[in-house]
């Protein structure tokens, strides 16, 4: 079993470099394989998408999230499982073409060479694909749920700087072609505002998952327990 994920003591770091350079490994085994163009050519795309959005998590600190993090783990871990397999296959179709390029080669043999639907090989790759699909989806919606630029607490209430949210979510944007999830709830109020602070409701904090001590949640309390501490709307008038 794996250490546990920590991000501290450049723990992250190490990690985003190590499923790069993974990564990189699953692009140059597939140039050495012959047939199964689909999946191999949607594993080298999704390879290149991760490591342009790999490279920007390891720029922007505040994507660097715990869970965040835990992904890009699992990320590290499937892309070495992936290359491993794909370097096989590629020794395989070298050791293959050295047999067929003996003097007894027929006209016929290099096509056999390939990697048809029929192959075992192939469902392989095709389970790969999917798996490394799902770990590009899955990374793509923690960062979008990175809550960039918030802080506060309970009691004092919730905001967001502007600046820090924009900055990172106009990235995100570009380098992953998906908005942030707190940006678009803001989306409003950040065209109409100027740079500075955005103080967040009690229905942002609901949707945005924040804890909450609401007006409504004190209303509650009062009902249930301010008869018997002597709180209540009364007094406190």
């Amino acid at each position: 079993m794996p250490a546990p994920l920590t991000l501290s003591n450049g723990g992250l770091p190490t990690i985003i470099t190590t499923a790069i350079s993974n990564l990189e490994t699953v692009k140059q085994a597939r140039n050495s394989i012959s047939g199964a163009t689909e999946p191999l050519d949607s594993i080298s795309l999704l390879a290149d998408i991760l490591i342009r959005s790999l490279l920007l998590i390891q720029d922007v600190h505040s994507l660097q999230t715990l869970r965040v993090g835990e992904q890009i783990y699992h990320i590290m871990d499937l892309a070495s499982r992936l290359g491993a397999s794909m370097l096989v296959s590629a020794a395989d179709n070298i050791n293959r073409r050295s047999f067929g390029s003996t003097a007894t080669t027929t006209p016929q043999e290099p096509q056999e060479l390939e990697i048809t639907p029929d192959n075992y090989v192939y469902g392989h790759l095709q389970t790969m694909k999917g798996q490394l699909q799902e770990a590009k989806d899955r990374l793509f919606e923690l960062v979008r749920s990175v809550l960039v630029g918030v802080s506060g607490n309970p009691k004092d209430g919730f905001q967001v700087v502007k600046g820090d949210l924009v900055g990172v979510s106009k990235r995100v944007r570009e380098v992953m072609g998906v908005e942030m999830s707190l940006f678009e709830r803001l989306r409003g109020r950040i065209v109409g505002e100027g740079e500075g602070i955005i103080e967040l409701d009690d229905a942002d904090i609901e949707h945005l998952g924040l804890p909450r001590v609401s007006g409504d949640m004190v209303e509650q309390w009062r009902a249930t327990v301010g008869v018997e501490t002597g709180i209540t709307q009364e007094n406190e008038e």
